[in-house]
């Protein structure tokens, strides 16, 4: 079964069924504020760190789950009934209560009809301004007067998330709410031990506030809940002041409705004083045409930021994610990272430096200088041996605030993703320059960003094992796998790999051959222990234990395959031979199923310590045999580059969200973006069930793999290489997009319906030679015919 439509037209997921199987959310917001909210109304914000900035609460985890969240309700003054207009939290029963909800790009809308009474909520967050806007349409469709109060609440986490989750004898009496009686603001405030202090409002900029309350506990009442808060029932507000306790912000608005008539409302809830932002927001928003300008600035910023591509394909669903919801989320997952989520509580706020440094590959091509941004950031947490710190919090760090990791915690693949990154913006813009930028190191000194990159290479080199392989560390892309004391990770050296080749390309780029050979020296070597240590006759081996066994291989006492050490095997461009599609023919025949390819197989079933965490999983779940769906992107791209496109394409389908609508039962989650994993088939009950959506790499690189190797258009130093490897069944396909600013329309077309090759490029009515197109000689606006063929 399905809960909800692709409204393709209009960039929006429709919700048409909200009890969903699980909260359905978006996120809003682009710089820092953000806002992520479900399909229920629940949800919370934060201004700028999800940890020390939270300014709603959220109950995580929770039974009822969705709760709270910012609620509108409305009460008939005559007959005493009261609903929201989200279905929950009142939850009207759904054979009486139309409920629609509406995911669009940085907004979301609830529609609902309830006793011949229509009405709307539009929430969206600016894109310049630390504020929400609630945007509420009533409508009377009956044949007589109605008479409303409309009620709104939200409750007011105390800024540090953790504190408000943890410590209720400190927390719970550190706020300080007032009432701005002049302006009817609602101002909230609170001191902690933060460098954070902010101030928020919460207010209504069109109607006289008829009654508030600032105390979530006498709003709501002993013993009710936001399903029947106690101000409602009561008819008014009770006008209390929070001084301690639980903060929230309450207010009514009266409204008289003709028949026929609809009733416009605003309400602002934002960060600042009541009496200074609070005040100036209420003016700048008091009328329908400030607001509804705002609002095109928010569709203008999505629009500018999807623009850079578009595609169309044979296959619809696969267009859909594309043009729309898979760039969406790459953009979200750039600006959140990892921390904040129905998943994540957000006390781990900051950037993780792999995650980041992956998170770029999916947005390169449409804010080239906020990736450069985010590079030097980046850089600026790498120390001068050349690791990385695993974690880390730009807005601390500015302020001379380091969380060094000792030698325990670092991480065998976080340094080396600077080498996959950095290219790939070069590769994109053209711009050398990064290059000679001196940025300083975390902990002493500085350098160029050339010598970041080559001291990350160094790094890795010096910590090798005695088989000759990466050291694992802490751990390596995999989390749950630790190899200390000696043990040795084959993916490491697989990322090592395409790391050194990825460098020695550049160095030749720029002509600095004698950097090119030393590395081209460390490669051989690489080459040479993975091809002596890695095979195991069907497949690569995962690595080796800190007491010489083999981690993943036939001789394992549990788990025998990994699915990373054979798609990274082709992708490092090592193994582009038969021992590669050997090793890919493994993973069809063991770790392939319909909903993707599961991690390891068999699941480990007992825990073992020198293997790792991943042994504490039960089967089938996260890091222990599950369908992790960002490793699967890496299975994509190593079958285009042998050239099996129907594999790609299966692969590439098999664990598309657009794919899971019409099981949404089974899939639970959100069938617009990605999950981190979905459930393998070996856990006893929910296979093919996902979990832990949005904030995740899997955006990023099912962009790129799709984009770049199904599609086969990806960036060079010289230009544009154009390397299609598609379903022999395709007639061809189109593509708009954007290259250092200048467009270009694509269409291929496959009349002898093969999987890979390019027989002929035309640029602009000329034919080149190869598929590179030369940046020199695109012009402003450029028309691309491409044949495929042998």
């Amino acid at each position: 079964m399905n809960f909800g439509y692709f409204d393709e037209q209009r960039k929006e997921y429709v919700i048409t069924n909200p009890k969903t199987p699980t909260s359905w959310v978006n996120y809003l917001g682009t710089s820092d504020y953000c806002l992520i909210i479900s399909n229920n109304a629940s949800g919370y914000s934060f201004y700028k760190s999800p940890k020390l900035g939270r300014v709603t609460r959220f109950r995580f985890n929770s039974i009822p789950m969705d709760r709270p969240g910012r609620y509108v309700y409305l009460k008939d003054e005559k007959t005493n009934d009261f609903w929201s207009i989200s279905w929950q939290p009142v939850g009207k029963p759904l054979d009486k209560f139309l409920s629609i909800c509406r995911h669009g790009l940085g907004y979301t809308t609830f529609e609902s009809k309830y006793n011949s009474i229509t009405s709307s909520l539009k929430i969206f967050v600016p894109v310049d301004k630390p504020l929400e806007i609630w945007e509420v349409k009533i409508k009377n469709d009956s044949n007589e007067k109605k008479e409303f109060s409309v009620f709104t609440y939200t409750e007011f986490c105390l800024w540090n998330s953790m504190l408000d989750m943890m410590d209720f004898q400190y927390i719970l009496y550190t706020c300080r709410m007032g009432y701005n009686k002049e302006d009817e603001i609602i101002d909230y405030s609170i001191k902690l031990w933060s460098p954070y202090e902010p101030k928020a409002f919460f207010t209504c900029t069109n109607k006289k506030i008829e009654s508030f309350d600032t105390d979530r506990d006498v709003f709501v009442g002993p013993y009710n809940s936001e399903s029947n808060p106690e101000a409602i029932k009561n008819g008014k507000c009770f006008g209390s002041i929070a001084i301690g306790g639980n903060p929230c912000a309450a207010t009514q608005v009266k409204i008289d409705l003709q028949p026929g008539q609809e009733e416009y409302l605003v309400f602002l809830l934002g960060i600042g004083n009541a009496y200074e932002e609070g005040r100036e927001y209420k003016k700048m928003f008091a009328s329908i045409d400030s607001v509804e300008k705002e609002f095109e600035k928010v569709q203008e910023y999505w629009k500018e930021r999807l623009n850079k591509f578009e595609c169309k394909t044979q296959d619809e669903k696969m267009n859909l994610m594309l043009n729309i919801w898979n760039q969406y989320q790459c953009h979200t997952t750039f600006n959140w990272s990892r921390s904040a989520s129905f998943i994540e509580a957000g006390g781990r706020d900051g950037l993780g430096f792999r995650d980041s440094s992956q998170d770029i590959l999916g947005v390169v091509h449409s804010i080239p200088q906020e990736v450069r941004r985010r590079l030097i950031e980046l850089l600026k947490a790498q120390l001068s041996e050349g690791y990385a710190m695993h974690h880390f919090q730009p807005l601390t760090m500015s302020q001379g605030k380091h969380n060094i990791p000792p030698r325990e915690r670092i991480y065998s693949d976080d340094h080396l993703w600077l080498l996959i990154a950095v290219p790939a913006y070069i590769k994109e813009t053209g711009d050398f320059s990064i290059l000679d930028e001196i940025v300083e190191y975390a902990d002493s000194g500085s350098a160029s960003v050339y010598d970041h990159l080559k001291q990350a290479l160094e790094f890795s080199w010096n910590n090798r094992g005695k088989h000759g392989l990466l050291l694992g560390l802490a751990a390596d892309w995999n989390d749950c796998i630790n190899l200390k004391d000696g043990g040795e990770s084959t993916w490491s050296t697989q990322l090592y790999y395409k790391a050194l080749s990825e460098f020695i390309e550049l160095a030749e780029y720029i002509g600095k051959t004698e950097d090119a050979e030393k590395y081209k020296a460390y490669r051989e070597e690489i080459k040479k222990a993975m091809d002596e240590y890695t095979w195991d006759g069907e497949w690569f081996v995962r690595g080796y234990l800190a007491s010489g066994k083999k981690l993943g291989s036939k001789e394992s006492e549990q788990s025998k395959i990994f699915l990373n050490s054979q798609s990274w095997a082709v992708f490092s461009g090592a193994f582009l031979d038969e021992k590669g599609k050997t090793a890919m023919d493994s993973v069809k025949k063991y770790l392939a199923t319909e909903h993707g390819c599961v991690k390891n197989w068999p699941a480990y079933v007992d825990y073992i310590i020198e293997v790792g965490a991943i042994t504490s999983f039960p089967p089938g779940l996260k890091e222990n045999a599950a369908i992790f769906c960002h490793a699967n992107t890496w299975v994509i791209i190593a079958e285009a580059l042998l050239g099996r496109g129907e594999y790609a394409f299966e692969y590439y389908m098999s664990f598309l969200p657009a794919n899971k609508n019409e099981i949404a039962e089974i899939y639970t989650a959100e069938p617009y973006v990605y999950s981190q994993f979905i459930t393998g088939k070996e856990h006893p009950y929910y296979f093919g069930r996902a979990r832990n959506p949005w904030l995740t790499g899997t955006a990023t690189w099912a962009f790129t793999a799709a984009t770049q190797y199904i599609l086969g258009v990806r960036p060079h130093y010289k230009g544009l290489i154009i390397d299609p490897c598609i379903p022999s069944c395709w007639d061809g396909f189109e593509v708009e997009r954007v290259f250092r600013g200048r467009k270009l329309s694509i269409k291929v077309s496959n009349p002898d319906h093969i999987s890979k090759g390019v027989k002929k490029i035309l640029v602009n009515g000329k034919e080149i030679v190869g598929n590179l197109i030369p940046v020199e000689l695109l012009d402003e606006k450029n028309v691309v015919e491409v044949v495929m063929g042998k």
